[in-house]
This record gives structure tokens, sequence and C-alpha cells, in this order.
């Protein structure tokens, strides 16, 4: 029988009950890496943090909302590195890359957004489902409005890029084998293939096209 940890029945502040509830999210994000969205299980998260699935609900009302939460953390920290990585005058190609580096840093944004729409967001509760597209909207834009200022488009341009970015990232995830194949245990031109279809290399094919035809520019 699995030890229950006491110190997470004690938290009563405001401020404990907002380190437990960052300790589930750490040790969910870190399982959903290792097992992906179908393996998750909410048993395997109690029994990794120590405590009982009931506690777990304490601070989450399902596991839909855990997840949405999760990716809720990652989108903000992706999306706040990529501000930061935008420079004035940097070309289409340079963005692409800021942003790509910027997914793949926070992968469970990525690996929770093929799920959203499908399965979490139909599972959480309206009032949580709003609050946390305003936050992420919110974000999103402020991202946007600051790509529109460096790169001197047209005002919007930005915001549908990024959206478009956002989706082909989400895509390339899942058709990228490389990290659950050892490629020098296959035939080259099998390594070859998987390398072709890595994320990276195709979120950058994608990437091309979506600016160019966004902007009329040339990828740089």
């Amino acid at each position: 029988m699995m030890a229950i940890r006491e110190d997470f029945q004690r938290a009563r502040s405001d401020h404990e009950k907002a380190a437990r509830r960052v300790e589930i999210l750490d040790a969910a994000e870190d399982l959903l890496l290792k097992l992906g969205n179908e393996r998750f299980a909410v048993s395997a998260l109690a029994a990794r943090v120590g405590v009982s699935k009931s506690t777990v609900f304490l601070y989450f009302g399902n596991k839909e909302e855990m997840l949405l939460a999760v990716y809720e953390r990652a989108f903000m920290r992706a999306f706040r590195q990529l501000g930061e990585r935008l420079t004035p005058g940097m070309s289409g190609k340079a963005f692409a890359v800021a942003f790509i580096d910027s997914m793949i840093d926070h992968p469970s944004l990525l690996i929770v957004r093929a799920q959203l729409a499908r399965t979490i967001e139909r599972n959480v509760s309206l009032e949580s489902l709003v609050s946390t597209k305003k936050r992420l909207l919110e974000c999103g834009t402020g991202v946007s409005e600051k790509l529109d200022e460096v790169m001197d488009l047209e005002s919007g341009c930005g915001k549908r890029m990024v959206m478009a970015l956002v989706n082909l990232a989400a895509g390339a995830v899942q058709v990228d084998s490389l990290p659950y194949v050892d490629a020098k245990a296959v035939p080259q031109e099998i390594a070859d293939l998987l390398h072709t279809a890595s994320i990276r290399n195709i979120f950058m094919d994608g990437a091309e096209f979506i600016f160019c035809g966004a902007t009329g520019r040339s990828f740089g």
C-alpha cells in the first residue's frame, strides 16, 4: 500500500496550496513527456507525487483540467521565450527558428495540443475554459503585436502567422519518430527518412510557405 505524504494533507494557506498545485503540475508534465497522452493516467501521477488520486482532485477538477493547466503553463513559457527572441529586422527564417526552438524547449505544449480541442476542452468547465482562453489570448496577442512591430508587418499579420505556425508545429510533432527510434539501428535510407520527417525539418519547410504567403517576402 502506498504511503500518503502527510505534508500534502497539511496544506492550509493559499501559498501552500499553490505550491502543492505546482508540484502536481511538475509531476504531470514529467509523466506526460515520458508516457505521452495515451498512457498518461492520474493513478500513475498520484503514485509519482506520493498522494492519493482523491488528493490530486482537490487541486484539479478532473484529468482534463489538469492537462489544460499543463498546456497553459507551457504555452506561457514558450511564448514569453519567443517574445524575448524577436529582434528588429530579423528574417523570416530567423523568426521560424526562434519559434520552433521555443516550442521544442517546452514540448508538453505540442503534446497536449494534439488532444486540446478533441478531448480536453470538451471535458472541462465552461468557466475554466473561458478563463484559460482569455489568458492564452492575451499572451499570444502580445507576442503577435511585437512580431508585427519588429518585422514591420501589416497589423494582424503576426497573429495569423503565429496561429498557423502553432498548428503546424503541433502537426509536425505527431509524425516525428526520431525521439522513439534509434536511427543507428535501422537501414540508412530509413534513417534518412526519419531525419527528413523530424519536427524541425517539417516545421521549417511549412513555415517558409506560411511566411512567404503571408508577407510576400523571401524567407531569408
